[in-house]
């Protein structure tokens, strides 16, 4: 049964504003096509080393990508990388999944982690690994911010990873919190130089915090993605007293310019090409006050944008809610990402 958001606004979705099927496996409402199951044969180690990828993204040894684990899933190799970052002025951690069967440059998925995450909590609680080994999708995974030590008293930013994913203008957070070119400069030019990847087939997705900045990242940059989803998404932080607070640290009290990494005010704006978006929420989510997925909602439908907008009854903000809807997402990304 779908919570009261959805039935209240179900007229927002149609005139193909949200398109619907079956999973097979799940029984389950959702946006996706039939694909054609790719073959699971394990490749020798050095045809996984010319798919993976074996060059150092530069020749400045603090730059060199560092390998901080390796392990073995699903027929691929999950890594996890570490490097200085000259964006951020800090070393970052990413992970990266590539599966075992891949035969030619892989389409790339990146994943943005929430609030209290890291890029550890993703590839260990999510089920992800499964679904992009299926469909032959290279995950990137980074960090949610620089875990850099700035002494600012009774801050929570610093604990707690409230990058945003935006780019920070104030003192002191200027120096290191750059997150969204980060994610959206540094990290692809990392990837697309150390991996064998095709640039031109890449989708972004991510949880709450990261939801944000997922789709924030693909209403600033019209055609780069092919297709976007959030899970629990914050969609208006500009006018959720919470976050807000967090934005004025970034920011100060320039509302213009916290309007400008807000999703709900880049949608009034967009004049790109489709998005192909896809949002899950949990309709018990003890958040969804300050997500403001309804504030979204009737912004796309001023603004004429299509969107898959599904809220899911009992379910909350956690890793549970990720883990059950984490396939019907990788469906949805498949569907523009590969071939067949």
């Amino acid at each position: 049964m779908r919570g009261p958001l959805c039935h209240n606004n179900m007229y927002m979705f149609r005139c193909g504003y949200r398109l619907s099927a079956v999973c097979p496996s799940s029984g389950r409402a959702v946006h996706t096509v039939k694909f054609q199951k790719r073959r699971t044969r394990l490749h020798q180690d050095q045809d996984f080393q010319r798919l993976c990828g074996s060059r150092q993204w530069s020749n400045n040894t603090e730059q060199q990508l560092k390998v901080v684990s390796d392990n073995r899933c699903f027929g691929g190799q999950q890594k996890v990388y570490e490097h200085y970052s000259a964006v951020l002025n800090f070393r970052m951690r990413f992970a990266v999944y590539v599966p075992g069967n891949l035969e030619r440059p892989a389409p790339v998925l990146y994943h943005l982690g929430g609030m209290l995450c890291s890029e550890q909590t993703f590839i260990q609680k999510s089920g992800f690994q499964r679904w992009a080994a299926h469909y032959g999708i290279i995950v990137v995974s980074p960090d949610v911010c620089p875990r850099v030590n700035l002494g600012v008293e009774n801050n929570k930013i610093e604990a707690n990873g409230e990058s945003y994913y935006v780019n920070a203008v104030k003192k002191p957070w200027s120096k290191n919190f750059q997150m969204y070119s980060y994610a959206n400069e540094e990290l692809p030019s990392i990837i697309q130089e150390n991996f064998n990847v095709n640039k031109d087939k890449q989708s972004i997705m991510g949880h709450s915090m990261g939801g944000h900045g997922a789709l924030i990242s693909a209403l600033k940059n019209p055609g780069k993605f092919r297709s976007v989803s959030a899970l629990a998404p914050v969609c208006n932080p500009s006018q959720s007293p919470g976050i807000h607070l967090i934005l004025k640290c970034y920011f100060g009290d320039d509302t213009k310019t916290m309007e400008k990494w807000d999703a709900t005010c880049l949608v009034a704006d967009y004049k790109g090409p489709e998005l192909n978006i896809l949002i899950h929420q949990g309709y018990n989510d003890a958040h969804k006050d300050d997500l403001c997925l309804e504030s979204f909602i009737i912004a796309c439908k001023k603004a004429g944008i299509a969107a898959s907008i599904n809220i899911e009854e009992g379910y909350d903000h956690g890793f549970y809610f990720i883990s059950t809807f984490i396939e019907q997402h990788y469906h949805h990304h498949a569907k523009f990402l590969c071939d067949s």
